[in-house]
């Protein structure tokens, strides 16, 4: 496993200047993260003329930018399987798609040959908790990159942990948004997913993003044509992973200390709320235009489920692109998932928090799982 090597910045060095002050507001920073905010702002300070080459060189290309087919959204709760999925459909030579690179400069596209240096410096082969391999130009999700255009973005609660639940409330629901912010929302989530599409020049955007699980309707008003690809997991193993994922990743963002009691609380929230969403808004998507896909059976038979997805859902010739997916398969052979060995108190937890999810789309503990009395 590749050693994870931190720059002494938040991922926020991406931001504008103006936005970058207005999420700083959003929380109160812990003491000994202060170094962090004040190098993390010499940064955006200095890149700062580069967002106005940025708005230049994208002005007229983003006017005249128009998706050529239907934008493909893949949903699903992390660690899920969305990460292996998205890869997977990006192969097609017909998919555009977010990068790394843009995730954390999507303001920098138009002088990214300067800045991706930078950025490799710090991209360790693969992700430290997964060993899912990483590099500047691979498929990567929107969120953080949202958070560096836009205030009202929900990855901030890696930053403030504590205001989770505000930020679910504002950025997924809107809550306590004006009707301009809203309409700067969607201004800017579209800018955003148009940059990319202009940036990798795919015929088809794919899109991978866990909030946007419960941001079906806001989707919607935006790409009333859109495709939805909703992957689904074993709870236990999600919640599993998604421990391990969190208590592994957020020191390494967080500006706002919390123990880890406070992640394994949060965790459990907003599963809940990102199903419930989902299950309350699914039925506003067309039948033709959505694909429930369980994680077990595709991780069993990846050619049929991906010949389903293209068929059924894109309604395209999977024999045309089969090629592309095999060789991913070759490249992904010997990937070895996390085991588990857990004890009986943590899984009596998840199954007792979780029970109506684990009904719903019955599921009982996996078997892999060493449960420890």
């Amino acid at each position: 496993m590749s050693e994870f090597k931190l720059p002494p910045v938040s991922t926020l060095m991406g931001s504008t200047l103006l936005n970058y002050i207005r999420v700083l507001k959003q929380g109160k920073v812990t003491v000994k993260y202060r170094k962090k905010v004040f190098l993390t702002t010499l940064v955006v300070i200095a890149t700062t003329p580069f967002h106005w080459w940025e708005w230049l060189y994208f002005k007229v290309k983003l006017i005249h930018a128009r998706f050529r087919k239907p934008p493909l959204f893949i949903l699903g709760h992390w660690r899920s399987g969305t990460t292996l999925l998205h890869n997977m459909l990006c192969e097609d030579p017909d998919a555009s798609f977010l990068t790394t690179y843009q995730s954390v400069f999507p303001n920098n596209l138009a002088s990214k040959i300067i800045f991706k240096t930078f950025m490799k410096a710090y991209t360790p082969e693969s992700r430290p908790t997964d060993n899912i391999k990483l590099h500047v130009d691979f498929p990567q999700e929107d969120e953080f990159a949202f958070s560096n255009m836009y205030h009202h973005s929900y990855y901030n609660f890696f930053y403030f942990p504590r205001n989770y639940s505000d930020f679910y409330d504002n950025s997924v629901h809107f809550k306590n948004l004006d009707d301009k912010e809203k309409r700067t929302w969607f201004r800017m989530y579209d800018k955003m997913l148009k940059k990319a599409y202009l940036n990798t020049k795919g015929d088809r955007l794919v899109v991978k993003n866990p909030v946007n699980t419960a941001r079906i309707k806001t989707l919607l008003k935006l790409y009333p044509d859109a495709k939805f690809l909703y992957i689904y997991r074993n709870p236990v193993s999600v919640i599993l992973s998604t421990q391990k994922f969190l208590k592994s990743l957020m020191p390494t963002l967080y500006l706002q200390e919390v123990d880890n009691q406070f992640i394994e609380d949060m965790i459990y929230d907003i599963y809940k709320r990102l199903n419930d969403d989902y299950i309350e808004q699914k039925s506003l998507i067309p039948d033709k235009n959505l694909i429930e896909l369980r994680y077990e059976d595709f991780e069993k038979e990846p050619v049929e489920e991906l010949k389903n997805i293209y068929e059924n859902l894109l309604e395209e010739d999977f024999e045309n692109v089969k090629k592309y997916f095999t060789k991913y398969f070759e490249s992904v052979k010997g990937y070895k998932k996390n085991r588990y060995e857990v004890n009986a108190e943590l899984i009596n937890k998840i199954k007792q928090e979780l029970n109506k999810y684990m009904e719903l789309y019955q599921y009982n503990v996996p078997d892999d799982i060493i449960i420890k009395n």
